[in-house]
This record gives structure tokens, C-alpha cells and sequence, in this order.
């Protein structure tokens, strides 16, 4: 049963957008017809990221400290970087204050660097740099922190997972003065060869 909990996991992670909220579900009926697993938190936490989009943030709430909550009890520390993404993406930045957001994130981001799933702590990274920038006063702490991170990322070659970030690092560098242009969003955070590629 492990076994397809883990590919429907993983298959959820790559498929089409309207395949995305069957494979969920599916994890959350096969745990309650055979028992709670590690995957079983993935399931809880893509209901309720579905349930926050549907604005249904009370339910969404709940299921999403459920998903926690699982994940605590098993001590999963393995799939913070997973986990986090959805819940703190969603769910618990509209539901709680976006200051609380950012050191779970953060830890998220270490502990999926220490589980060797560097994809998912860069996108943590690219999360909490996204929070950092809509609730730190200090865009300077901002731009440390987008380069530190940054530095990391490509030491991990996940420099196409972190352009995810380069418009935010633009846009921090056009509110500091620092932009030639500062009423455009081009300049020297975003490398030419990424442009070239979004406008061909």
C-alpha cells in the first residue's frame, strides 16, 4: 500500500492541472480504508490548498493543522519541504499573519536540504522570499536574504526552479533606486537568455 501512496504522490506532483485533485483524494480514501502513512499528510494538505481556493478557509484551516498535526506524530521532518509549499502558500498565509509564515518556511527550506530533496527546499526558499518581501519593513534584509539564497541554489544547480524569483529580486531592486528603468520589470536581476526564452 506504501508503494501507491508514493507513486500517487509523486504522479500528483507532475500531472495534468485536472488530474491534480483526484490523486489527493484518492491518497485520503485509501488512508481511511487502510491506515494513516506519511503520504497521507500530502493528501490532507492538497484538500486543503483546494479547499482554500474554493475559499473555504474555516475547513481549510482545519485540515490543514490536521495535515500538520500527522505529520508531527510520525516526525516526517522529511516532507516539511513538500508539505509547507501547500499549506503556506494557501492555506495559513490568508489565515494567519504572514510574520508567522516566514521562520516555518525557512526551517521547511533546511530541512529539505538535510533530506536531499533540493527542489522543494529551493521552492521554499522562493516562498519565503515572496513573504519576506510582502511583510519585512527592510527591502536591504530582503535582497540579503534573495542573495544568500540565491547562492545556494545554484551551489544545488536549481537555478531554473530559483528564476521563479528573479521578477521579485527586480522589483526590490526597482523600489531601491538601484534600476535603470524602475517603472519596468527588466534589468540586471533578470538574465537576458530567461527573457529570450519567455518571449520565443
Amino acid at each position: 500500500m506504501l508503494v501507491i501512496m508514493d507513486l500517487l504522490e509523486t504522479t500528483c506532483m507532475c500531472c495534468q492541472r485536472n488530474m491534480g485533485p483526484l490523486l489527493p483524494l484518492r491518497i485520503i480514501q485509501l488512508s481511511i480504508s487502510h491506515g494513516v502513512c506519511v503520504n497521507t499528510v500530502f493528501g490532507f494538505a492538497c484538500f486543503s490548498a483546494m479547499l482554500s481556493n474554493d475559499d473555504d478557509l474555516h475547513n481549510a484551516y482545519k485540515y490543514g493543522n490536521f495535515a500538520l498535526d500527522i505529520m508531527r506524530r510520525m516526525h516526517a521532518r522529511e516532507k516539511y519541504c513538500r508539505i509547507y509549499p501547500i499549506l503556506f502558500s494557501s492555506v495559513f498565509l490568508r489565515s494567519n499573519r504572514m510574520h508567522s509564515c516566514l521562520d516555518t518556511v525557512l526551517e521547511a527550506h533546511r530541512e529539505g536540504l538535510k533530506a536531499g530533496d533540493v527542489t522543494y527546499a529551493t521552492i521554499c526558499a522562493t516562498i519565503y522570499c515572496n513573504i519576506a518581501f510582502r511583510c519585512k519593513k527592510k527591502l536591504a534584509s530582503v535582497k540579503k536574504d534573495l542573495t544568500d539564497l540565491g547562492r545556494e541554489a545554484k551551489v544545488y544547480r536549481q537555478e531554473s526552479t530559483w528564476s521563479l524569483v528573479y521578477p521579485l529580486e527586480q522589483a526590490i531592486l526597482n523600489l531601491m533606486g538601484h534600476a535603470e528603468w524602475p517603472n519596468l520589470l527588466d534589468g540586471d536581476a533578470i538574465p537576458d537568455e530567461s527573457l529570450e526564452r519567455c518571449i520565443s
